[in-house]
């Protein structure tokens, strides 16, 4: 319970930053240079570490098994 309270406040916080932050920037990873809202930026990499942190999580639980 105390995790799910956790994230909803972490959640939260997430999307205040989100909503302050939406000037454009320009993103750049080896070739590739996107300019796009800071806060579609901020939003893909959320999902991402969320994804990572979920797929490690759950390997972990098959590798205790």
């Amino acid at each position: 319970m105390i995790k799910f309270i956790i994230s909803i406040i972490c959640g939260i916080l997430a999307i205040i930053f989100i909503w302050q932050n939406a000037q454009i920037v320009e993103f750049s990873f080896l070739a590739w240079s996107v300019s796009m809202s800071a806060s579609i930026l901020f939003i893909v990499i959320l999902l991402v570490g969320f994804l990572l942190g979920w797929g490690l999580g759950s390997m972990r639980k098959r590798r205790k098994k």
